[in-house]
């Protein structure tokens, strides 16, 4: 059988571990602290929206995260799960499909999100987010979405080089997972994990490493937008993220106003 490191994607954009560790030496000591504890962060954020159950707040994180930026994932879930029901689909009023709300309900209704997830990336997301990092030491997670595999490949991916990579992964009809080119690039992130745990002294482990490189990446993807000048889908994006930055926030003033720690993405929005 072929290596995944041989499959035709993986050619044309090789992936290494030291990519990886090229992106954390460039990291701000800002950005090592927030990206050491992000996935803690976010397992209180989980918490805090689901009235103290992690797996159901981290579960309906990662149903509505699929293209929506972090802050407007946060807001999305915390509204779904206040109203007790799922969002989504045309009229709805959030940027949501009708899929993820049915997938919103079938959580709410007591499955467990292992059951409802069908990709590798979502259900470590999920899985992250629940337990605040690694449940198993032995079995460590990593989030490999489009800017983890950028920072693997040594550049950002455009949206379409990204979206033909092999890393979505699919649900067998045994119910497991395939995880096959997903897993070359979280063996990636390890040994990177290894590499800078060996030079520093201290434990890294490979979801931390992966998201503080993934800080470093959006701050080194917001220097180059700004050198450049940023187009009209630039100025879209940044208008939504400061959109939903405010939506989020008087939703959390009036419902959660104890959850003042929400983790960042390294990329500062134009107010």
């Amino acid at each position: 059988m072929p290596a995944p490191s041989d499959h035709l994607w993986f050619r044309t954009h090789p992936v290494s571990h030291e990519n990886i560790v090229w992106h954390w030496e460039r990291a701000t000591p800002d950005e090592i602290a927030q990206g050491m504890r992000w996935y803690a962060d976010a397992h209180h954020v989980a918490t805090a929206i689901a009235n103290g159950d992690a797996h159901l707040g981290a579960g309906m994180l990662a149903i509505y995260s699929p293209q929506q930026g972090w802050i407007g994932n946060v807001h999305n879930a915390a509204r779904v799960l206040r109203e007790g029901k799922g969002i989504g689909g045309p009229g709805s009023g959030m940027f949501a499909t009708t899929g993820q709300k049915r997938a919103a309900d079938r959580l709410l209704a007591g499955e467990r999100y292992d059951d409802i997830l069908n990709g590798p990336k979502i259900r470590d997301f999920a899985h992250l987010i629940e337990f605040g990092g690694d449940q198993d030491p032995d079995d460590p997670r990593v989030v490999i979405d489009r800017h983890a595999l950028s920072v693997a490949h040594g550049r950002a991916l455009t949206s379409e080089e990204y979206d033909s990579a092999p890393v979505n992964g699919f649900r067998r009809k045994d119910g497991s997972i395939s995880r096959r080119q997903y897993e070359h690039v979280v063996s990636l992130y390890r040994r990177a994990a290894e590499m800078i745990s060996d030079v520093s002294g201290d434990q890294v482990s490979a979801h931390q490493v992966q998201a503080v490189t993934w800080l470093v990446r959006q701050r080194l993807n917001q220097q180059a937008e700004n050198q450049r000048g940023p187009n009209r889908l630039d100025k879209g994006r940044n208008r939504a993220r400061a959109n939903s930055e405010q939506a989020w926030q008087a939703f959390r003033t009036n419902h959660f106003p104890e959850l003042a720690t929400c983790p960042g993405t390294g990329y500062q929005t134009a107010a």
